[in-house]
């Protein structure tokens, strides 16, 4: 496997890890997580969770509002 491979493989591994952190989150306890629990909950840096809260969106498995905290909503699709 090369370098790059290996790097799109981590980076997708880690946006599931996100996605299925906030999801859980959301059903436990009803409301979205902040950016911090998440990178606790996953063991990411604020900033990478920023990064691939943001990749999650593009993708269209999420959608917030900016700058709201724990505005973040699973699509109905991906529930």
């Amino acid at each position: 496997m090369d370098v790059q491979t290996e790097r799109d493989q981590i980076r997708e591994e880690n946006a599931k890890l996100v996605f299925d952190f906030i999801r859980d989150y959301i059903q436990v306890r009803g409301i979205s997580p902040t950016f911090a629990e998440i990178g606790a909950g996953v063991s990411l840096s604020r900033a990478a969770v920023v990064r691939y809260v943001d990749l999650l969106e593009a993708r269209g498995y999420i959608s917030r509002i900016f700058n709201v905290p724990r505005s973040i909503r699973i699509q109905r699709e991906w529930l």
